[in-house]
């Protein structure tokens, strides 16, 4: 699903535990006097050269990350990733143990809310004060030094998302050109973040990828729409049912039809109405099993095995409350089993 995030992009690979066992070895300065650097850091680091945040806080912790949120307020932006994709292909390279550096970099950049990791943040200054029982702490961020780690980053996943691009336009069997090309897709849309922040460090430079974005949507495009989706339902419910796989199926990109289809989607709903003993209330225990059928590889996929029981105050409501349950699944678990297994190859 592609979501929006108002996130903090410099995200990656340096552990807040890894800053911290640096910051303890700075020595705190203490006294009545705030030292120039509280209200005029770049007196002393140089704004070319340098972003610059000071924090305090209650504790010196907290005052290391106020002092470090300044900074990556500076790369806040709003920008669309598709999360589940990045996330699933992430899991893909650390079942299969990959030995990219692009893990790291994946799994980090998906961290897009609290648990903020800051690439070359140093902590240079530390000040207890004694009459207001606070800390102050002032962190730098080196623009050059910085910008030259991300780019050696975004090198090294644009390297493997062309060699997963070009797996993708050769391979014959469908669901392995898939994979390779949500493989790439998810590396194009991880470099992309690096190169929001690149161009931040950089006055508006931008890295350039081997494979032009353009290219490599079209290309997925066309993969996605030659996979074929059949979907058969039995028991109850199944027009309402289908058209929610319909949803899914658009979110995909894939195309439905029954001639020689490459997944085939079978569904069942069973309901049976059950006495709860309490008078204006309709209840049913409620099971759908969802199984889908790759004729590609000749896989059956067990989805869905969900037994549940709900009620309501009438037979309109309960069966609404049952539909509600089941397009919830659909759009998330459902979905979300899929990608997986679509990138595991």
């Amino acid at each position: 699903m592609k979501t929006i995030f108002k996130i903090i992009l410099i995200l990656m690979l340096v552990q807040f535990w890894q800053c911290s066992y640096a910051q303890k070895s700075i020595k705190v300065q203490k006294g009545k006097e705030k030292p120039e650097w509280v209200n005029n850091p770049y007196a002393f680091y140089s704004e070319r050269q340098y972003f610059v945040g000071v924090g305090n806080g209650d504790t010196r912790d907290a005052a290391e990350k106020n002092a470090i949120g300044q900074i990556a307020k500076i790369f806040k932006t709003d920008i669309q990733v598709d999360e589940t994709l990045i996330e699933s292909v992430f899991e893909s390279f650390k079942k299969n143990k990959g030995t990219i550096r692009s893990e790291s970099t994946i799994k980090n950049q998906t961290r897009l809310q609290s648990n903020v990791e800051l690439k070359n943040v140093k902590i240079e200054q530390v000040y207890f004060s004694e009459k207001e029982g606070l800390y102050y702490v002032l962190a730098i961020l080196d623009r050059a030094e910085t910008a030259a780690l991300l780019e050696q980053d975004f090198n090294e996943n644009d390297k493997l998302l062309k060699k997963y691009f070009d797996v993708s336009q050769t391979a014959t069997n469908k669901l392995h050109r898939l994979s390779n090309i949500n493989k790439a897709l998810a590396l194009a849309q991880v470099n992309k973040l690096i190169n929001e922040q690149y161009k931040v460090l950089t006055g508006g430079q931008a890295l350039t990828s081997a494979v032009d974005e353009n290219e490599l949507l079209n290309a997925a495009k066309k993969i996605k729409e030659q996979i074929i989706v059949q979907v058969k339902g039995t028991g109850e419910a199944n027009d309402e049912i289908a058209a929610y796989f319909r949803e899914i199926i658009s979110r995909f990109g894939f195309s439905m039809g029954d001639q020689q289809p490459d997944l085939v989607v079978n569904f069942n709903l069973e309901m049976n109405k059950t006495n709860l003993n309490r008078p204006g209330i309709v209840a049913y225990n409620w099971h759908l099993k969802i199984d889908v059928f790759d004729q590609n590889n000749n896989i059956t996929l067990n989805t869905v095995n969900l037994a549940k029981r709900s009620a309501a105050i009438s037979e309109d409501e309960v069966r609404a409350r049952i539909m509600r349950t089941i397009k919830n699944e659909l759009e998330n678990a459902f979905y979300k089993k899929l990608m997986d297994y679509f990138n595991s190859f």
